[in-house]
């Protein structure tokens, strides 16, 4: 009874997300394909691990063992489209590409023809893990160019799941080798379908909380190259200093490029690659910097009656989001503490 039950786990997993994400998708509460990709990832995941409960509970077929390789080639391309859909990035060749094998399985399976399922698998994990961790640092530093506040944490659990995704991958890649009539009717095959059922469950949980802001400049925008002169741009880049020096738009924790681009009348994709170019910074970099400027003009204020009263009033009205925030970026700029400062140049 045991056994049935621990071989049975994944698939209850993939199952339990599978009708999650359906009746998600069914409310509308997701972007289109976010819901649908993770949707089609957890359905494939259900198809693969349903297989395996067959194949453990000695009730294997010939259609049961072309959908399990069927699936087991859709999961990771599926995850990556998912990882595309995530951050808003448009669907390119290596999409599709990954589709391949699936394909190829469709055609030569039912000849009774060879077909090395464990290389194009091998292929297909390793394209998506490396695929994977581009996207994620190109979002993070799309995020960098759109808001001022760090928000890079809410990739960080996308991050470790990928990582974890990765080690999956080798293990499972060790273990077809074995085969799995190696862990048929033995008590070894607790230790996979235990590690895979915690695996699944937390991608699920994961996706189901994670959703980035909808003002994130996406990837399409981002390619589009401006044409402007030096003049322009030098007219560009003064508007930009004018409006945060002296309007103090960097005041608002919550500004984003958005904001500076309406405030000086241009688009924030021009407005975001004239800084990257100009300064060689990020726009929460750059704009970080008048922030600090500002809080080093309160800390060298004598008028305040102790040091963390001051401090505190530097960390809010430059705009700064949290104290932690504070201390990490003005000692980055700086090299030194809030603290340290103020007390090297008091006025």
């Amino acid at each position: 009874m045991l056994y049935q039950w621990i071989i049975s786990l994944p698939m209850m997993v993939c199952l339990f997300w599978c009708i999650f994400f359906a009746v998600r998708a069914f409310r509308g509460e997701d972007e289109p394909r976010v819901k649908y990709t993770i949707l089609l990832f957890y359905f494939a995941s259900t198809v693969l691990y349903v297989n395996h409960w067959l194949f453990f509970s000695n009730h294997e077929t010939t259609i049961g063992t072309y959908t399990y390789l069927l699936a087991n080639l859709c999961v990771y391309p599926l995850y990556y489209m998912y990882l595309r859909a995530l951050t808003r990035t448009r669907y390119t060749w290596d999409n599709y590409a990954l589709f391949v094998p699936a394909v190829l399985l469709t055609i030569f399976f039912p000849l009774n023809l060879y077909f090395p399922t464990r290389i194009f698998f091998a292929i297909q994990v390793v394209w998506v893990w490396i695929c994977g961790f581009r996207l994620l640092r190109a979002t993070r530093n799309r995020m960098d160019n759109t808001y001022t506040d760090d928000r890079s944490h809410i990739l960080k659990p996308t991050h470790a799941m990928l990582i974890l995704i990765g080690i999956t991958a080798m293990v499972s890649m060790a273990l077809n080798v074995l085969g799995r009539e190696l862990f048929d009717g033995s008590l070894l095959v607790y230790i996979p379908a235990v590690l895979m059922s915690v695996l699944l469950f937390s991608l699920g949980y994961v996706a189901a909380h994670t959703t980035l802001p909808i003002e994130t400049v996406s990837q399409e925008e981002n390619h589009e190259e401006d044409k402007a002169t030096t003049a322009e741009t030098d007219e560009l880049m003064f508007k930009i200093a004018t409006v945060l020096r002296e309007d103090k738009l960097f005041a608002n924790s919550n500004m984003t490029i958005q904001d500076l681009a309406t405030a000086i009348g241009s688009n924030r994709t021009y407005v975001s690659q004239c800084i990257n170019r100009r300064t060689g910074l990020s726009f929460s970099q750059y704009v970080a910097r008048y922030r600090v400027e500002h809080a080093q003009q309160i800390l060298r204020d004598s008028g305040y009656g102790t040091d963390k009263e001051a401090i505190m009033d530097a960390m809010t009205s430059s705009g700064f989001s949290s104290d932690q925030t504070f201390y990490r970026v003005f000692k980055e700029i700086t090299g030194e503490t809030p603290l340290q400062y103020r007390h090297n140049n008091l006025q």
